[in-house]
């Protein structure tokens, strides 16, 4: 049993979100949460892993490994980029509603066709305000969209920006992120040290 996925079966887990075909034919609900991540890495279904692994996990270390997954390819983000990065950091320190706007503010600058835009969305959809505009009455995220932003960004760090010959390659870096996840599940402390800005060349 992991420390911060205490369930004895996965049933409520594999509820929060659906599932790919290939993922119900390896899980089913009885199943211990390690039996059922062991069966979907057997299976190479790293992406189901993935997502499993990010539903899974309470919200807040939820985002916290996103984040250091995203220290992997660090090197590929540009200045704002690692800014959204560091603006979920910011948020993990300090989860207050300046934070969490900020966030938003920086996923909708990057993109989300990348990476760090998804961790800071993440912040966003965190369950802790509102996802529209301030002048209009609140509404609160659907449950678990955290986890949603937290496996793209995962997902999408593993295929965007395309690897180079002499990088470690999408599948090292699923089996890294993974193994990276169940040392939080197991009891690793949330990560707010916020990343350098590297140097113009």
């Amino acid at each position: 049993m992991y420390k911060k996925i205490p369930n004895t079966s996965v049933a409520s887990i594999l509820s929060r979100y659906e599932l790919s075909e290939d993922a119900q034919n390896c899980t089913n609900p009885d199943m211990t949460p390690a039996l059922a991540i062991e069966s979907l890495q057997t299976a190479k279904l790293y992406n189901d892993v993935i997502q499993f692994i990010a539903h899974a996990l309470p919200m807040v270390d939820a985002i916290n490994w996103a984040s250091i997954v995203l220290e992997i390819r660090e090197k590929e983000w540009s200045e704002t980029q690692v800014h959204a990065i560091n603006s979920a950091r910011n948020w993990l320190k300090q989860p207050n509603e300046t934070y969490r706007i900020r966030a938003n503010q920086l996923a909708d600058r990057v993109g989300l066709e990348t990476a760090p835009a998804w961790v800071a969305k993440a912040v966003y959809w965190s369950g802790t305000g509102s996802i529209v505009a301030p002048e209009l009455p609140a509404v609160m995220p659907p449950a678990f969209l955290y986890g949603h932003a937290v496996a793209a960004a995962i997902t999408v760090a593993a295929a965007v920006p395309l690897w180079q010959k002499e990088d470690m390659g999408y599948e090292k870096f699923y089996i890294k992120a993974i193994q990276l996840g169940l040392e939080i599940a197991n009891g690793q402390a949330v990560t707010t040290t916020l990343l350098s800005i590297k140097e113009e060349a």
